[in-house]
């Protein structure tokens, strides 16, 4: 006779468990050892390798805690964003002379165009390529445990991770800013049901109403939806030759995009899941190399090379009408390269009992939450502190406290909401597998 499954037993919930433990880990010192603990053996393994990230075992543990901090990175790049959308609402020039080179009209628009904040954007693809690999290394790890893959447990875990959120702050935009209107208008009825079936992302007409976010939410539920196909392929072809096929995708895709539907939209063409599965599939990719204690691109500062002249390119490469087709998948290389080096960035103590490193590893926990609710209400917070003109540090000093509000917001719906969803769906799984057991 099987023994019963605890809800302990479920991954989802052992994962629930350590994001509980690095976010107490900031409020209660003593724990905070705990897992400091755990990145003091990574330490000591990458220096007995000679720095050699091949050659030092990273726990999965250790790993969480970076991928918390980048998710953190990738936030703020994208709450950065928006609100230089809301400072400069004209600043974004999109239009190219007779010789192909984007028209500034000053050197406020150069600056503005080719700042890092400009490049906020690429806060998604971060996002993307940390969930590819988030969730091809958790099945990879399964699979070393002799666990057979499950869809139903697997979009179980994903649904009641990303789901319940979501239609919270949709139904809240909604109905708290619309009203009654998406009940009474059948246009915004089935604005509404688009949404709910997360396939608003498929048209322009609905890609970014109710909260201009939501889209990469549609986006990343598509992801999950195929995720079964990429194992299969995978399986069939290998990883590399995976995402060989998902770049070959994006690339013909684009070729014959003046083809296509006029009625489908640039941004849902441009940013469908088989033009985007690539960037998805980099993870992948990566989380394959790391498993296997392999690198993608050999010694750390090879990585770090490569991130920054790729960032640096996509940089420019918004500049000429040729080259900005390759912005994105620039992006794509930095990112993937830049989270390669981060991976293995051998952190001290000094480190991470700093206040800002302790910052980051919760607001990259509640980074979802962020994302799911900044956006509609940036401006009113924003002008909520007044108008201070563009002086650098009272805008500054605005952004920092606007950025604070929301996390504090966010980090009660990640406590409320976001880590009793998790505990359902784990208590369901757990309980669907004692009954099975049961009737066995």
């Amino acid at each position: 006779m099987e023994k019963a499954v605890d809800a302990s037993d479920d991954p989802s919930s052992a994962s629930a468990s350590l994001v509980e433990m690095i976010y107490a880990s900031v409020l209660e010192p003593a724990r905070y050892d705990e897992l400091m603990a755990i990145w003091q053996s990574h330490v000591e393994a990458l220096l007995k390798s000679g720095g050699d990230p091949a050659g030092a075992a990273v726990t999965q543990e250790g790993s969480e805690v970076e991928r918390h901090f980048l998710r953190a990175f990738a936030i703020i790049l994208v709450f950065v964003y928006h609100a230089q959308i809301i400072l400069f609402p004209t600043y974004k020039i999109d239009s190219f002379d007779p010789q192909g080179i984007l028209e500034f009209a000053s050197t406020r628009d150069a600056l503005l165009n080719l700042s890092p904040v400009a490049f906020g954007w690429s806060g998604v693809q971060l996002f993307l390529i940390i969930s590819g690999f988030l969730i091809h290394l958790g099945y990879l790890r399964g699979v070393e445990k002799g666990r057979i893959f499950s869809g139903r447990e697997f979009f179980s875990k994903r649904f009641w991770r990303i789901y319940p959120p979501y239609v919270l702050a949709l139904l809240f935009f909604c109905f708290a800013i619309q009203g009654g209107r998406y009940l009474t208008r059948p246009d915004r009825i089935a604005d509404l049901a688009s949404h709910l079936f997360l396939v608003h992302n498929l048209s322009d007409t609905t890609f970014f109403t109710i909260n201009p976010a939501f889209w990469s939410i549609a986006l990343e539920a598509q992801l999950y939806v195929i995720f079964p196909i990429l194992l299969l392929l995978r399986k069939k072809l290998g990883i590399a030759r995976v995402l060989l096929g998902t770049v070959l995708l994006a690339i013909l895709l684009g070729l014959i995009k003046p083809f296509a539907s006029p009625s489908i939209g640039d941004n849902a063409y441009g940013t469908s899941v088989f033009a985007f599965w690539y960037i998805w599939c980099a993870g992948a990719f990566l989380a394959e190399r790391f498993h296997t204690g392999k690198t993608i691109f050999g010694q750390r500062r090879t990585a770090l090379l490569i991130s920054m002249m790729s960032f640096t390119l996509m940089t420019f490469s918004i500049c000429t009408k040729a080259t900005a087709p390759f912005t994105v998948p620039l992006s794509v290389l930095a990112w993937i390269s830049f989270f390669e080096w981060f991976l293995y960035f051998p952190l001290n103590e000094r480190h991470t009992r700093s206040i800002p490193f302790r910052a980051g590893v919760v607001i990259g926990l509640c980074s979802y939450s962020i994302y799911l609710f900044h956006q509609p209400y940036l401006r009113s917070i924003m002008r909520f502190f007044g108008d201070y003109g563009f002086f650098p540090a009272a805008v500054m000093i605005k952004l920092a406290v606007s950025f604070a509000i929301i996390v504090l917001l966010s980090y009660s719906l990640y406590v409320f909401v976001e880590l009793p969803s998790i505990a359902i769906g784990a208590k369901r799984r757990a309980a669907r597998k004692n009954r099975a057991i049961a009737e066995a």
